[in-house]
C-alpha cells in the first residue's frame, strides 16, 4: 500500500511539472544598450531599440520615462499581441555636453517577471572647440560705463581652424577678434556706456570652420544698474 502511495504521488508531482505555465507577457528590449561612439558636443543622437511581445498574453506599456530631461523618447505602440514588437525612439541632446554620457530609459509594462526595463544608451561627447567662459553672467553691473569681457577660443587637440564670424543678437554689441595662434583666438566683447540700466538676455554666435564645431553660442545675462540702485 505504500508503495502504491508513494508511487501515485510521485505520478501526480510530474504531472503538475508537466503542465503548462501560466500564460503572462514577456517584454524584450534589442539591444539593450545603445552605444553611440564618439559624437560632437552640440549634436543629437538618436538611439532605436525594438520593444517585443515574447510572451503569450498581450503586452502593456504603461509608460516610458528617461533619466535626464536631455533625452526625449517616441513610442509607436503601446499594446503589443504576442509576438508583436514596436520601436522606442530616444533622443539625447549633446548641447553644453561633453565627456562620457550614460543616460537610461525606463519602460514600465504589465511583464509579471520584470515589470520595469531599462534601456541605456551610452558614449562621449567630445568638445573639439572650448570657449571660455561658456557664458557672460553680469552681476549688478554698473550701468553708464563701457564694460568689456574677454573671452578664449581654442581647439582642444590643436587642430588649426578659422573664425569666420560673429552674430549678435543687439547691433550695440560690439565684438573684437585677435588670433592667439592657428588654434586660438581672444574674443573682446564690450558692452556700450549707453546700454540702459535693467535686464539684459543677448548672446553671440561664433561661426568657425571646424568641421566637427561650425557653431558655438555664448549667453550674454544680467543686470545693469544705475548709481542710485544699492
Amino acid at each position: 500500500m505504500t508503495s502504491l502511495r508513494t508511487t501515485g504521488y510521485a505520478l501526480f508531482t510530474l504531472l503538475t511539472l508537466l503542465q503548462p505555465l501560466s500564460a503572462a507577457p514577456k517584454l524584450i528590449i534589442n539591444p539593450e544598450t545603445f552605444d553611440f561612439g564618439e559624437v560632437p558636443s552640440g549634436e543629437s543622437v538618436q538611439a532605436t531599440f525594438t520593444l517585443r511581445n515574447a510572451g503569450d498574453e498581450p503586452l502593456h506599456i504603461n509608460h516610458v520615462r528617461t533619466s535626464c530631461g536631455c533625452t526625449t523618447s517616441r513610442l509607436d505602440k503601446r499594446e503589443l499581441a504576442p509576438g508583436e514588437e514596436t520601436p522606442l525612439t530616444a533622443t539625447l541632446s549633446l548641447r553644453n555636453r561633453s565627456g562620457p554620457q550614460h543616460q537610461r530609459v525606463t519602460i514600465a509594462s504589465n511583464d509579471p517577471d520584470a515589470p520595469s526595463r531599462q534601456a541605456h544608451i551610452q558614449g562621449t561627447a567630445v568638445q573639439y572647440l572650448t570657449l571660455t567662459p561658456s557664458a557672460v553672467l553680469l552681476f549688478s553691473a554698473p550701468q553708464g560705463q563701457s564694460i568689456t569681457r574677454t573671452l578664449s577660443l581654442h581647439s582642444e587637440n590643436q587642430t588649426p581652424f578659422q573664425l569666420l564670424s560673429i552674430e549678435v543678437t543687439h547691433p550695440n554689441l560690439t565684438v573684437a577678434v585677435t588670433p592667439v595662434s592657428p588654434s586660438s583666438y581672444r574674443l573682446a566683447l564690450t558692452i556700450p556706456a549707453t546700454w540702459p540700466a535693467g535686464r539684459i538676455n543677448e548672446s553671440l554666435r561664433i561661426h568657425t570652420d571646424h568641421p566637427h564645431a561650425p557653431m558655438l553660442t555664448c549667453s550674454i545675462t544680467g543686470t545693469l544698474q544705475t548709481g542710485d540702485n544699492p
